[in-house]
């Protein structure tokens, strides 16, 4: 009984030798799109707000009142998305998440600095 064990334990550390490269490198893929999906919408959020703008200056005949402020706003909002992508906050269920984790992490280290020795 004991030798099947070993061969099981055995198997199932082969198995999960092979298969950890091919999901290493798809989560590989999956981050470099990711990245370069941030760096296009670091350029074009600003174009496309600054678009914007040009098209309500023409509607309502303000010289470059919407476009500055739309293209400022969309510089913003690109930086934003990228600080969420670097913080892996995609949603508000992962800012919270985020924010448990520093709370338990400030939890530890108290409780660490305070116990007795």
């Amino acid at each position: 009984m004991n030798k099947n064990i070993e061969d099981i334990q055995r198997r199932l550390k082969n198995l999960k030798d092979e298969v950890t490269p091919v999901e290493s490198s798809v989560e590989k893929d999956k981050a470099g799109k990711n990245d370069l999906g941030r760096a296009y919408e670091l350029i074009a959020t600003p174009i496309v707000a600054g678009g914007i703008g040009v098209g309500l200056d023409h509607l309502f005949s303000t010289s470059p009142l919407f476009f500055i402020t739309l293209a400022i706003l969309g510089v913003f909002a690109g930086f934003w998305g990228i600080y969420k992508s670097s913080q892996n906050i995609a949603t508000p269920l992962d800012s919270k998440r985020l924010q448990d984790a520093q709370k338990q992490a400030k939890t530890s280290a108290n409780f660490e600095q305070n116990s007795p020795d």
